[in-house]
């Protein structure tokens, strides 16, 4: 796996919500590397990435991406299903400006949740799944970065 990960940064906090919420670690059957980024982040925070707002080092061997690097899933708890790709890339577009970052930033996987951990209750606000619910994920990020030691 690449030294610096490539990683969208809705993902990063998923991962972070994730490890908060005790949530399995487990392969998922699209085959995608949730779990392997998960224990990577968990392992070392200081761990460079470099946000992006494409396929990353989770999808990689998803079978949901096409030949094009797109991602073909679609959202189906929204009252219109819509592509994961257009959803997830706006989300990552939002996550990028809130925060004054460029796309193609590196910066260490510790200072990206710093900044989220310093603004907290408005990236919750941000990155929210329909149907989610905000407190879960607020308290995800909480105890996950908690755990991280950030």
């Amino acid at each position: 796996m690449e030294k610096v990960l490539e990683l969208r940064p809705h993902h990063i906090l998923d991962m972070v919500r994730n490890i908060g919420n005790e949530r399995p670690r487990v392969p998922h059957e699209y085959g995608h590397l949730v779990h392997t980024i998960t224990d990577i982040i968990e392992e070392d925070t200081t761990r460079e990435c470099r946000l992006v707002v494409r396929n990353d080092a989770v999808c990689g061997p998803c079978r949901m991406l096409r030949p094009d690097g797109s991602c073909a899933d679609v959202l189906p708890q929204l009252e219109t299903p819509v592509s994961k790709q257009a959803y997830n890339d706006g989300l990552d577009r939002k996550l990028l400006n809130y925060f004054g970052i460029e796309e193609e930033t590196v910066m260490t996987i510790g200072d990206f949740l710093l900044l989220v951990k310093n603004r907290l209750d408005e990236t919750a606000a941000l990155c929210v799944h329909p149907k989610e619910d905000i407190g879960s994920r607020k308290n995800g990020l909480i105890r996950g970065m908690r755990k991280l030691g950030v």
